[in-house]
């Protein structure tokens, strides 16, 4: 790291402007100048500096604090809470400690998938920002970092385009990085494959997901295993690919079991309910929603996902009394503003419940189709334009009929393609 990006960090850590800076020392174009790496100064000139600074120097030091950032790092991706708290506090008093930049740029960079684990996405977006202005100082292997936890910010965000480009950026910096962390590699995979599943794009979400696998596979990481095994099942059974699906479950389930993994296993259990139902099993179907919303204890929305899974298999099964019985349980958990995408489609059945009473055309119209629209839900638009153009048909209005059907075959002919 060359000794002017050092100075700069520090007078900017210190909220000191140029002018305060290079006062009586020397002038403010040359300290420009040497910010920029420019120039070289003297010995004096960096002794100056730094005095009033109040660094002590401006060299590299030790590798200790290297150590546990890399420690740090280690443990968050090994989901190891306890340790990345106790590597977090035992980081930020060492670096109050050392004037060495590329440690703070490094714990920086790694305070982006802190905040992120934490859900803080403000913090992360202003961590980015700060970051993003000191990118230039950055290595290779710095920048395969910043640039892999912003795609996971865009993934948090559900910007996937965003998160594509900058994951494609950090497979990049990943080689030019000489990065040897397999194990950052198999994770970046299966960030990749997270967004392309997103993104509806399978295939190739399926060959990153592989990817990532093998080497999780290699270093024992059963934790992760079981996570991409849910993803490709969840890939596969996109594709129709029912056996290849059933089997990436059933190790994700065997696997998550083994290791008391309850949160991924109650999401197996629901994934498993809907290969079955498109198997037509629906007894199975059934029997694995329910297991799911047994192990879902404190999850309100992966409990909302399971109980309007299984009302939908209940309907389809002409099981009404069974439709009544979970229907209040599901909309007293969900509103307009809280799981929206859950609440009109369970709206849709109380609607289907009764009959398709008065207000259930305006609803659908003017509620639940444009949210799902404008929201970039493209399948749930086009399976309740379907369920809408089929109720026209029930009630011969079929032109109405043939303009819902067609909005719903549209969205399923383009998904063909991809």
């Amino acid at each position: 790291m060359n000794i002017g990006s050092k100075i700069r960090f520090h007078r900017q850590k210190r909220n000191l402007t140029q002018e305060e800076l290079s006062k009586g020392i020397i002038s403010v174009s040359y300290l420009s100048k040497l910010e920029n790496n420019q120039v070289a100064p003297s010995d004096e000139v960096i002794r100056l500096l730094c005095e009033r600074l109040g660094v002590s120097s401006l060299q590299s030091e030790g590798n200790e604090l290297d150590q546990l950032l890399h420690k740090w790092n280690h443990s968050m991706l090994w989901k190891e809470h306890e340790d990345t708290e106790t590597f977090h506090n035992q980081i930020k008093s060492k670096l109050d400690e050392t004037d060495d930049l590329l440690p703070h740029l490094f714990y920086k960079i790694l305070l982006i998938r802190y905040q992120l684990i934490h859900t803080e996405r403000v913090e992360a977006l202003n961590s980015i920002k700060d970051m993003h202005a000191h990118y230039k100082e950055f290595s290779d292997t710095l920048r395969f970092y910043y640039h892999k936890y912003k795609g996971n910010y865009h993934y948090e965000l559900q910007q996937y385009d965003e998160a594509r480009a900058e994951l494609k950026e950090a497979e990049t910096y990943y080689v030019l990085g000489s990065v040897t962390n397999e194990e950052e590699r198999a994770d970046l995979y299966y960030l990749f494959s997270l967004v392309l599943t997103r993104m509806n794009s399978y295939r190739l979400a399926i060959y990153y997901g592989e990817k990532s696998l093998s080497i999780f596979q290699g270093v024992y990481f059963q934790k992760r295993c079981a996570e991409v095994h849910l993803l490709l099942g969840i890939c596969y059974r996109r594709i129709r690919y029912s056996e290849e699906a059933l089997k990436h479950y059933n190790w994700a389930n065997f696997i998550s079991g083994s290791i008391q993994y309850t949160s991924l296993k109650s999401m197996v259990e629901q994934n498993l309910g809907y290969l079955k139902s498109l198997m037509n099993e629906s007894e199975e179907a059934i029997r694995h929603y329910l297991k799911s919303i047994e192990l879902k204890e404190r999850d309100v929305e992966g409990k909302l996902n399971s109980i309007l899974a299984l009302v939908k298999e209940y309907h389809k099964l002409h099981l009404l009394d069974e439709v009544r019985k979970w229907l209040p349980t599901g909309l007293g958990l969900c509103s307009k503003d809280l799981y929206p995408d859950k609440y009109y489609q369970l709206t849709y059945f109380h609607y289907a419940l009764n009959d398709f009473q008065d207000g259930f055309e305006s609803f659908m119209k003017e509620h639940a189709l444009p949210y799902f629209k404008k929201s970039g839900k493209h399948l749930l638009f086009a399976e309740y334009s379907k369920l809408f153009g089929q109720y026209f048909q029930e009630v011969r209005r079929y032109k109405n009929a043939a303009f819902h059907l067609r909005e719903a075959n549209s969205i399923y002919e383009e998904m063909l393609t991809l």
